[in-house]
């Protein structure tokens, strides 16, 4: 009995044999061949995403990855539906928690070409500046009342484009009130777009740029119906405007709200 344990033992690893002299496949390798057909087999879903992707090659490719990268670091989940429209001018107007929002929202509504209005700085930095430059994003300058960026952004909606817009303007820290801004009434009243409202959590404040971006956030994304600003329709003044940033800065939280 003990002898045939022994010998037991002493049989080399377990071997599949394959056609062709002298082949053996072990357990190891046919892990790792396994691996490599999953890995093929990801990339084969990701061409074949891209191919039906309504955007450009190059950004349908930089949406997929992505959609990856919200998925599996930053943990990201849309809750509900995305109800940003597949046509005509729309601006998403959401609150911002950190500076890697703008992936988040690209990752729960893959169909649409949203360009943000961003701190003109953050289009500096290169990789970040290269998806700026796809997504058509809008660089603002924060020390001034930027009129060339808000023009452009007008000519974005009036050509029937989708706007992202975080209604801060900035990230607040967790304990602090924030400042409310109204560029986003001010150009959904110009320009007669849908507002989508948008809220977003599960998010880890970080201050600074890169620590932002680098944190293994939980995010949860929310949008709420189009919200309905027709009684500010032909008022530019500043109370009315004024007016319609307190109502989308409630429907933002009210989208929040009713998730709970």
């Amino acid at each position: 009995m003990f002898e045939a344990t022994t010998e037991l033992a002493a049989e080399p690893a377990l071997e599949l044999p394959v056609s062709g002299p002298g082949m053996a496949l072990t357990v190891p390798a046919l892990l790792g061949w396994t691996a490599l057909l999953l890995v093929l087999l990801l990339l084969l879903a990701a061409v074949y995403r891209v191919a039906r992707s309504p955007h450009p090659l190059r950004l349908a490719w930089v949406v997929e990855l992505n959609a990856l990268l919200c998925r599996v670091w930053y943990r990201t989940r849309r809750i509900g539906p995305c109800t940003v429209p597949a046509t005509g001018p729309v601006v998403i107007v959401g609150n911002h928690t950190c500076t890697a929002d703008p992936l988040f929202v690209y990752a729960s509504c893959k169909y649409r070409k949203i360009s943000f209005m961003i701190a003109r700085e953050f289009s500096e930095y290169r990789l970040w500046g290269r998806f700026v430059r796809l997504a058509e994003c809008i660089p603002v300058a924060r020390e001034a009342n930027d009129v060339a960026a808000t023009k452009r952004a007008l000519r974005h909606l009036k050509q029937g484009g989708a706007l992202g817009i975080f209604i801060e303007g900035r990230i607040p820290k967790p304990d602090e009130t924030p400042d409310l801004k109204d560029g986003a009434a001010l150009l959904a009243l110009r320009s007669g777009a849908t507002v989508i409202p948008l809220h977003i959590s599960g998010t880890l404040y970080r201050d600074g740029i890169l620590a932002g971006f680098l944190a293994r956030h939980r995010a949860r994304i929310r949008f709420g119906q189009p919200l309905d600003l027709s009684e500010f329709a032909g008022r530019n003044d500043r109370e009315s405007v004024s007016a319609a940033t307190q109502r989308i800065h409630a429907a933002i939280h009210g989208v929040a709200r009713s998730a709970v």
